[in-house]
């Protein structure tokens, strides 16, 4: 876009030593979906420092290999200098499991390897620029296991309460958390019970001063796998193993509870004063009956499908949460 965007225009940094790759990047953003953006390039981390201040960006896209200021210096110095309102995303041709582990560490938005592919840039560009209706699918969703997909009409119709209510802010929990892999993420709506037949990752969170319990979050057995372990960098084949098994392993789990922890800010607040927090986390595959009465009878629910389709990873999932 020109220098003459309007005041609504957002701003994209492009970092790269390769003007070739700062031209694709740019013609790829260049669409009608992702709105009025303002583009500037610099061809390596010590050139991005020095136009941040005055291009003051909304998003910068960095290599992460390039002569002099890596990308990850340039990041680490970003949020030494008290930049942290900069989303910053990573595009590289580096696969290793220690630059998703860096970039996660370090607040990256996400990590997208080279060759990309122009929908999946897009999509992480357009939750870096808080653009998330740019990710609703037109096709319909396929039926996922022990919910029921209503049509359009009736999920309208839905009175309840949403337990979260922003669906732009869950995607980019998840972008954060995963280190930027292929996955879509929607809301969906369900009639009556929801029976978990598979063992599942139930998080209890609390609020303070309140007693008891505030929400709870569930995480079907494919949620825990998938979400758990593409966060701890496990194999498709281990991951197809877990769910075969029907058992987590120990890295998988932890990773998913730290997403579950990182979801507690999201949830409704239904006074100023409550801050959910995640009191604890654990795999169970018991039926509870207090469980499966909040299931049924709950202040705000809110249900979400994943899709994973990225590094020969491929799965559907169930995440759940609940208002008690």
């Amino acid at each position: 876009m020109s220098a003459f965007a309007n005041a609504k225009s957002k701003r994209i940094l492009i970092v790269d030593d390769s003007r070739a790759i700062q031209a694709i990047i740019r013609r790829t953003l260049e669409c009608e979906e992702l709105g009025d953006l303002l583009f500037q390039t610099a061809n390596d981390g010590a050139d991005a420092l020095d136009k941040v201040a005055s291009f003051k960006p909304d998003l910068v896209l960095s290599d992460w290999h390039m002569p002099g200021v890596s990308g990850i210096e340039m990041l680490q110095t970003l949020r030494q200098t008290g930049h942290n309102h900069i989303a910053v995303g990573f595009i590289t041709t580096d696969t290793a499991a220690e630059c998703q582990t860096q970039a996660r560490s370090n607040g990256a938005l996400f990590l997208l390897n080279k060759p990309f592919d122009d929908r999946t840039l897009r999509s992480a560009v357009a939750l870096g620029l808080g653009r998330s209706s740019f990710l609703r699918p037109s096709a319909k969703p396929r039926e996922a296991r022990g919910s029921e997909l209503p049509p359009p009409a009736q999920a309208q119709s839905q009175t309840q309460l949403p337990a979260i209510e922003s669906l732009a802010q869950t995607q980019q929990t998840l972008f954060t958390h995963l280190g930027m892999r292929g996955f879509e993420l929607e809301r969906i709506y369900t009639e009556g019970p929801y029976v978990q037949q598979s063992p599942q990752l139930i998080a209890l969170y609390g609020s303070a001063g309140r007693k008891g319990v505030y929400a709870v979050g569930l995480l079907d057995l494919s949620a825990c796998v998938l979400i758990g372990g593409l966060a701890a960098g496990c194999s498709a084949q281990e991951m197809q193993a877990s769910r075969i098994q029907q058992a987590p392993s120990q890295k998988q789990i932890e990773q998913a509870s730290r997403f579950m922890r990182s979801m507690a800010g999201l949830l409704k607040k239904r006074s100023p004063s409550d801050a959910p927090a995640l009191n604890a986390a654990r795999v169970s595959s018991q039926p509870q009956d207090k469980l499966a009465g909040l299931i049924e009878s709950n202040a705000g629910r809110s249900d979400f499908l994943l899709r994973v389709n990225s590094m020969g990873v491929q799965g559907e999932a169930r995440l759940s949460f609940l208002l008690a």
